[in-house]
């Protein structure tokens, strides 16, 4: 089966793009997991279609294709764009509105909670993730098992600020509103 999109810059650029309109850095490990969670998610919902023809692998620092990687290491290279379909530019917004908040670390969370029982994620040695975890991890009954709480640990998992946005579009940092002891009284 072909994939929806002829290449994988297409869809690098296309976020990279909707990155820029919405006056955002898109980081370059940003970029590979929101590729990494298009393809996963595209693949899980399409019978195990490819969305763009990569190969994933995944490292200490989360998922990447290491050939969009080593192109976009110094900005986005000069390409040719080939136009996407209208339900691929839809898929992709959708994407784009789902992790756009989320920062690299939160991101790379997401997918190592997904895919907890993947021996390339676990690992983290470069090991490629087939198209067929990625299809285990994104189908609807592994993102329906994703909403419980992840196995108690020895460490505790690091606070991550939740970033949202103002109404002129400015990114704020919120967190829970704790109120303060009031001191014993003497």
């Amino acid at each position: 089966m072909a994939p929806a999109a002829f290449t994988s810059f297409d869809v690098a650029i296309w976020f990279m793009e909707r990155a820029r309109a919405d006056d955002s850095y898109l980081q370059p490990r940003k970029l590979q997991s929101i590729m990494f969670m298009a393809q996963g998610h595209y693949a899980a919902a399409n019978r195990g279609r490819r969305l763009m023809p990569s190969i994933f692998v995944f490292d200490e620092g989360g998922p990447l294709d290491p050939n969009i990687f080593r192109a976009f290491e110094h900005g986005r290279p000069t390409v040719t764009q080939t136009q996407l379909s209208a339900p691929v530019t839809r898929f992709l917004e959708a994407i784009w509105r789902r992790y756009a908040d989320c920062d690299a670390l939160r991101l790379d969370q997401i997918v190592a909670r997904r895919g907890a029982a993947e021996t390339a994620i676990q690992n983290r040695d470069g090991s490629e993730i087939t198209l067929a975890a990625m299809v285990r991890m994104f189908s609807r009954e592994a993102a329906a098992g994703s909403t419980a709480p992840p196995a108690a640990s020895a460490t505790p998992a690091p606070y991550v600020p939740q970033v949202l946005r103002t109404h002129t579009g400015r990114p704020v940092t919120v967190q829970k509103w704790a109120p303060g002891k009031k001191a014993p009284a003497v």
